[in-house]
């Protein structure tokens, strides 16, 4: 009968008492009689002898090579910034993802530069942990009008204007809704009438930067929860969709799909995006990897900023 080593199981007992239940090596020493040295010393020689294995996680390294991946896969990407995945909870991912999108802005805006912002709760997390950096002559402007009370917590007029206050900018807003109601008619004949919204949109469509949220045909369900459009109008787009950016829906190639409401978006178009000198899409978690990669298929976005978990299955998916 092999019986234990008392030497080992005080190594194992300290070990534990340090590692495991975060006290500290003066708590540990008085609890078992000891001088503290003998404590450090027999931390030292669980280490040497292997009970004790310390592993550092430098996310750099992976999430590097993942992003290299995904530029390889597509060329036409200016940057893929990956935020490690420290957990699955979504508050967690969007907090991480909003950072590191928050400082990459920061780091290519100039003076004078024209930003125009979508929406969504991580672009609401991301304005939210800007810098407050003034930058000569920026101007800030709404990427599609607003939804209204229902989703005032990702209300796009206070995203823009937060943006602008952290930037020392001003703010244009496009005031209309995002989406006409029906009967409304058509947004263009709206755009046209009123010479204030017609100014807005025009300067939307000629940003330097885009930054964008990647809806998704999974969960998100912001049109209808604020009354925009029907859920008969989301049901019909499932079939062919899988997210959309500022309303436009588009399916897993990339192929936009044209929707009952596409005539009373008041907003930026697809194309728009596709001629911007940053087009960035700011998201994350398993719910946007199909969204994600078909923008990326379409063009519509040349920056990505995701975590790393979803862009791996965003290349797993690739390969299928």
């Amino acid at each position: 009968m092999n019986e234990a080593d008392p030497y080992i199981t005080r190594l194992i007992e300290v070990a534990r008492a340090y590692y495991l239940d975060n006290r500290t090596q003066a708590e540990i020493a008085r609890s078992l009689g000891i001088s503290r040295s003998l404590v450090s010393r027999h931390l030292t020689a669980a280490r040497k002898m292997g009970i004790v294995e310390i592993r550092i996680i430098a996310p750099e390294e992976s999430t590097s090579i993942i992003g290299q991946a995904l530029q390889q896969r597509f060329p036409h990407l200016k940057a893929v910034v990956v935020a490690p995945t420290f957990s699955d909870d979504p508050e967690s991912l969007r907090a991480m993802i909003s950072r590191f999108a928050a400082n990459y802005l920061m780091g290519i805006l100039e003076p004078g530069h024209k930003l125009s912002l979508g929406c969504g709760r991580t672009l609401r997390a991301m304005v939210e942990a800007l810098q407050n950096k003034t930058l000569p002559d920026i101007l800030v402007v709404q990427a599609m009008g607003n939804i209204g009370h229902e989703a005032h917590r990702i209300d796009y007029n206070e995203i823009a204007r937060h943006a602008a206050d952290s930037l020392g900018g001003q703010v244009v807003y496009v005031s209309a809704p995002a989406i006409l109601g029906e009967g409304s008619g058509k947004a263009t004949d709206l755009v046209a009438a009123n010479p204030t919204l017609s100014y807005a949109l025009a300067l939307a469509r000629q940003a330097d930067v885009y930054v964008v949220g990647i809806g998704s045909m999974e969960s998100d369900q912001l049109y209808v929860r604020s009354g925009l459009i029907k859920q008969s109008e989301l049901d019909d787009l499932r079939a062919r969709a899988v997210g959309d950016i500022c309303g436009r829906f588009f399916d897993i190639e990339g192929r936009e799909q044209a929707s009952a409401f596409t005539s009373r978006i008041v907003g930026i178009e697809l194309d728009d995006l596709r001629g911007a000198a940053y087009a960035i899409g700011v998201a994350g978690g398993v719910d946007k990897v199909a969204p994600l990669l078909g923008a990326l298929r379409g063009g519509f976005i040349n920056v990505l900023i995701s975590d790393e978990r979803t862009i791996q299955k965003m290349l797993e998916l690739d390969d299928l």
